[in-house]
């Protein structure tokens, strides 16, 4: 009897060891099952995405600016001040623009302008060739009213010598650029023999004059901060020869060129 009890109790725990490690056996098998399960098509398609996303390095921009200028030639100077409250001359330079990058230090962009300045100064100028009319020889002309109209359209490039620095330094820049320009100037004239006006006016009429011509540009300064909304200031340096024609009396004829420095204020948003 005692050895019957003694096997029942060894097989019972046998019994209840095997079932415990079966049990285990199972959960294992479930574990395995879950951790091995295969990836959807929707995982690897965010995979795709984010690495695309982590490899764009190409940023664009857009904005606009507005340039104080101060034209270099004296008689640019004399007939488009860039402010004189005397007569009412305000010179004005709205561009706008937009770039991207073309490496991790270049920018490169495309910036038209539209200059535009008119006022009431007396200005006199002595002609190259007299100005005849019924017989009457008048070596002078004169201009009372002086306006200016000009679209600028130039390519720009940009580098940024510090573009590794972590501080407001990587905005710094250098650059240049090229493109043209349409000029025209309209002036209300009259013609004498007086060098510098006086009271006899002969064939008063409105007469406007234009030309092409091209721009080279270099320029310096600091960009926006990077974002999606920034501004910055730069100072440029433009060379703009005119084509001189000292026999009518008009600014944009009788001087060399419209060379100008510009102080610039522009105003960026990134895309």
């Amino acid at each position: 009897m005692k050895k019957i009890l003694l096997f029942i109790i060894i097989f019972s725990c046998f019994a209840s060891f095997n079932y415990s490690q079966m049990n285990d056996f199972k959960l294992s098998d479930k574990f395995n099952k879950l951790t091995l399960k295969p990836r959807s098509s929707i995982d690897y398609q965010l995979d795709n995405t984010i690495q695309i996303k982590k490899r764009k390095t190409v940023t664009t921009y857009f904005g606009a600016g507005y340039s104080f200028i101060i034209f270099t030639s004296k008689y640019m100077q004399d007939a488009f001040p860039i402010f004189d409250t005397r007569y009412g001359s305000f010179l004005t330079n709205i561009s706008v623009f937009f770039g991207f990058s073309i490496a991790k230090a270049v920018t490169l962009e495309f910036e038209p302008a539209f200059l535009f300045a008119s006022n009431d100064k007396l200005l006199d100028y002595q002609l190259s060739e007299p100005f005849v009319k019924n017989n009457d020889t008048n070596y002078y002309g004169h201009t009372t009213t002086n306006s200016i109209l000009a679209f600028p359209m130039l390519l720009n490039v940009r580098f940024f010598p510090l573009f590794k620095m972590t501080s407001f330094g990587r905005l710094f820049f250098i650059g240049g650029g090229v493109g043209a320009m349409w000029i025209r100037e309209e002036n209300d004239i009259y013609y004498n023999k007086d060098p510098v006006g006086g009271i006899y006016i002969s064939y008063p009429s409105t007469q406007a004059s234009s030309q092409w011509t091209p721009v080279f540009r270099i320029m310096t300064g600091f960009t926006g901060s990077g974002g999606q909304f920034g501004f910055g200031g730069e100072l440029r340096y433009n060379i703009i020869p005119l084509d001189q024609q000292t026999t009518v009396p008009f600014a944009t004829r009788f001087a060399p060129n419209a060379n100008s420095i510009d102080i610039t204020l522009r105003f960026y948003f990134g895309l």
